[in-house]
């Protein structure tokens, strides 16, 4: 017999769940500490990820007699120090968020954080001409952690902050890690100078190396101290409702993810996006030297100091792209406009890098604002297009796809400088990623679950199938 459901739904055999729209949701004061521990843990990751490629030259020359024989293996193992990170992040995504999904926040970024400052440690015993073994070893540690820690921001965001804020914390969680890789162009191609003194290099590496294990292991006693699995009362009502979900099978969160036709698509064009980003970062050194070595003294230094502008750039794109999502919730939209900017803003670069150092510094801040701005705009539409799924889960595989993009196309481009010699072509090509990303973009046609979830009259929740319901007049089959 089927019999009306008034709005006062209790929870029945099938699990559905009401929320109360008129409930008020708290926030707490300790999101900020955890938000400001996690931003700095983020840092050290990023600073470690890049420290090394942007020095390349200096790298190669110290460490000479433990690499490989020929000059292109030298520089190729070097260029793994930054490749590593997406080898590892690729496997050792799903144990980090099978982590986060059954144990929650603080042990999993506690267990990034702890890995970090173990690599961090292993590479202080490596300054020495014939210890390049240490320091890769120490590095691969290092990339093993950013596994637990990159696809935290929007899971953070949306445990602890409130729903008018959530875009703006994922930007400033990801802002962490951006400043970090800003400071890993500046400060290695800084501080360690170009010199042939190997003794010097050798003295200014130590000193980077403990300043860095210094933060690291401060980053993670911190953490362990302010970090909570959860808020005591969940911030807002979308995340209730995603909290009250009964179901919490890891695999079959992973299936409908990679069952959702929008969600691929978005991987698509978020990995080749991202990847670019990573190839462009990874590869800086190699290409600044091949237009300026010749025309400068300090090529080196102005490889990172472009580097640094390339994030700089982007700092400020995620923030204002955090801001305009949570002020318009416009995402497709915003998604699209940043993606088609980054073209725009490439195809700019590539044709005027030749002209002067200066004019290069100008068009990679612009690379940067449209380019890394997209990382935090990318996360949250991926949010609003798979919720009520695991946040973490969700950017992890966009991280994936950027880790996979980034390793194919950084390798790509590698081959068609040092084999090839052809550096005009390989950053005309990253231009033609960029439009077939943008393309892919303009294909997704998604709702916005979770903007449906937090504005809509009324909501039952029906975990076997991921699906909301909105009504104020509902049935049930009794």
């Amino acid at each position: 017999m089927i019999t009306p459901v008034s709005n006062n739904i209790q929870n029945d055999s099938e699990s559905k769940v009401a929320i109360d729209t008129t409930k008020v949701y708290k926030v707490y004061p300790r999101r900020f500490g955890i938000l400001a521990i996690f931003c700095i843990c983020s840092l050290s990751s990023g600073f470690q990820w890049i420290q090394y490629v942007i020095i390349q030259n200096i790298i190669v020359r110290y460490y000479n007699e433990s690499l490989p024989d020929s000059f292109e293996a030298k520089n190729n193992a070097v260029t793994w120090t930054s490749l590593s990170y997406m080898v590892t992040y690729i496997p050792l995504m799903f144990p980090a968020m099978w982590l986060l999904d059954r144990y929650g926040l603080k042990i999993t970024c506690s267990t990034g954080a702890f890995l970090n400052s173990l690599g961090a440690i292993i590479k202080c015993f490596s300054v020495a001409r014939d210890r390049w073994w240490v320091a890769f070893s120490g590095q691969l540690v290092c990339a093993c952690a950013q596994s637990f820690t990159l696809g935290i921001p929007p899971y953070l965001a949306a445990s602890w902050f409130g729903s008018r804020s959530v875009s703006t914390v994922t930007a400033i969680a990801v802002f962490g890690n951006q400043v970090g890789i800003a400071l890993g162009f500046l400060v290695p191609s800084r501080w360690i100078p170009d010199v042939e003194d190997l003794d010097l290099i050798g003295y200014r590496l130590r000193i980077l190396y403990y300043v860095v294990a210094f933060v690291c292991i401060a980053c993670f006693f911190a953490m362990i101290i302010v970090f909570r699995r959860f808020p005591p009362t969940p911030p807002s009502k979308a995340q209730e409702l995603a909290l009250q979900n009964t179901e919490q099978n890891y695999g079959q969160t992973l299936k409908r993810l990679l069952f959702n036709r929008w969600f691929l698509l978005l991987l698509l064009s978020y990995g080749l996006n991202t990847g670019t980003f990573y190839s462009i970062s990874t590869l800086l050194n190699p290409i600044y030297m091949w237009y300026f070595d010749k025309k400068t003294a300090q090529a080196s230094q102005y490889a990172g100091t472009i580097g640094m502008l390339l994030v700089i750039g982007g700092i400020f794109g995620s923030l204002l792209g955090g801001y305009i999502l949570d002020k318009s919730k416009a995402y497709k939209k915003v998604t699209f406009g940043v993606y088609v900017l980054s073209c725009l803003s490439m195809v700019l670069f590539v044709s005027t890098i030749s002209l002067h150092e200066y004019v290069a510094f100008v068009t990679m801040i612009i690379v940067g604002f449209f380019m890394t701005g997209y990382l935090p705009v990318g996360f949250e539409y991926g949010v609003e297009i798979t919720y009520p799924e695991n946040e973490a889960i969700s950017s992890s595989l966009l991280n994936v796809s950027a880790q996979i993009f980034g390793l194919c196309i950084t390798q790509l481009q590698e081959f068609l400088i040092f084999k090839q010699a052809k550096i005009l072509e390989s950053n005309i090509m990253l231009c033609i990623v960029l439009v077939v990303g943008a393309i892919i973009t303009l294909l997704i046609r998604s709702p916005l679950r979770r903007q449906n979830a937090q504005h809509s009259t009324h909501h039952v929740f029906e975990p076997n199938n991921s699906a909301l319901v909105s009504n104020t007049n509902l049935t049930a089959i009794t």
